[in-house]
């Protein structure tokens, strides 16, 4: 019975202080700012900030990944794939696309959940400031709600169902 109640006791106690760190951890953790498509409209082109598709290339250059979503990409942004920051090249072919600490980097995918890893890694990996990351979040699927909104290429697959061809 004696170690029954011991456990009864020290459970809690454990339970707080796990907690309790977990959140002074995590909110001392850099935080990445979510921005919305005004902001990206307003910023895309700007000197010193640099908006990136971290899609596939081929989704960049135009085809849709999966129905439901477009291929294409946001005028103004350059294309640098999630999968390539695990190249030993990454660091210089950011830097050749102009993805630098000085500037503000603003990243994109389909949903914003890609585009959070590869801020993340901006951040861990490479020691960009938090403060010079910013992730669209809601991405394509977001920016394609405004129909005045356009993604390039112009020949771009749509994402849509097309039920005589089954894709």
């Amino acid at each position: 019975m004696k170690k029954s109640h011991r456990l009864e006791v020290i459970a809690p106690i454990i339970f707080m202080f796990v907690f309790t760190g977990t959140f002074i951890f995590s909110y001392f953790e850099p935080h990445i700012e979510d921005v919305t498509r005004d902001y990206v409209k307003a910023h895309a082109n700007e000197p010193g900030y640099v908006l990136v598709d971290v899609r596939p290339e081929r989704v960049y250059e135009g085809k849709s990944p999966r129905s439901g979503i477009p291929g294409g990409h946001i005028p103004g942004a350059i294309s640098f794939p999630l999968a390539n920051l695990k190249n030993d090249s990454a660091s210089s072919e950011l830097e050749a696309h102009g993805v630098v600490k000085e500037n503000t980097i603003i990243v994109y995918c389909n949903t914003g959940a890609d585009s959070g890893r590869f801020a993340d890694a901006l951040i861990k990996s490479l020691r960009f400031s938090p403060a010079k990351i910013k992730n669209y979040r809601g991405s394509i699927m977001d920016w394609i709600k405004d129909p005045s909104n356009i993604l390039l290429p112009e020949n771009h697959e749509t994402g849509e169902y097309d039920t005589k061809r089954g894709k």
